[in-house]
């Protein structure tokens, strides 16, 4: 499996590829989350809302807008910790089975071609050297 990784990591490198450092991903996301409450008033203040006011009261329609906005907040927050996070707990297992012998349970998939998913190929690569010189050592023993 880490072979099949290290070559489909390879053949990405080798077209076009847009890679995105964490940073920027970061930087967008707060973007993102600075303009939802902007566009949210500004649906609310192109539509009708004397009806929505008037029917929930304004303290209610600034409740509920607020509410809206940090759940959309929260869910994205979710979602980007996690693309972060997970890759990065993937190669914490591996090189934990890795430093106790374990070389049979070493996949990483390479999911994404920023910081993180060229040290995934890079792990990839320095497990796969370390199974020769191993493969080695035990031939040279025999």
């Amino acid at each position: 499996m880490v072979e099949w990784a290290q070559k489909q990591f390879e053949l990405g490198t080798q077209g076009f590829s847009l890679q995105i450092p964490i940073f920027y991903k970061l930087m967008a996301s707060m973007l993102f989350v600075a303009v939802i409450p902007v566009a949210l008033l500004g649906l609310v203040s192109a539509g009708d809302t004397g009806s929505v006011v008037a029917s929930l009261g304004l303290q209610n329609s600034i409740f509920l807008l607020t509410l809206l906005t940090v759940g959309l907040v929260v869910m994205w927050s979710f979602f980007l910790a996690r693309s972060i996070t997970s890759p990065i707990e993937q190669l914490s297992r591996v090189a934990t089975s890795v430093s106790r012998g374990n070389l049979d349970e070493t996949e990483i998939t390479v999911v994404s071609n920023d910081e993180i998913g060229e040290l995934a190929a890079a792990f990839g690569k320095l497990v796969n050297a370390y199974r020769i010189l191993d493969t080695l050592a035990k031939e040279d023993a025999e």
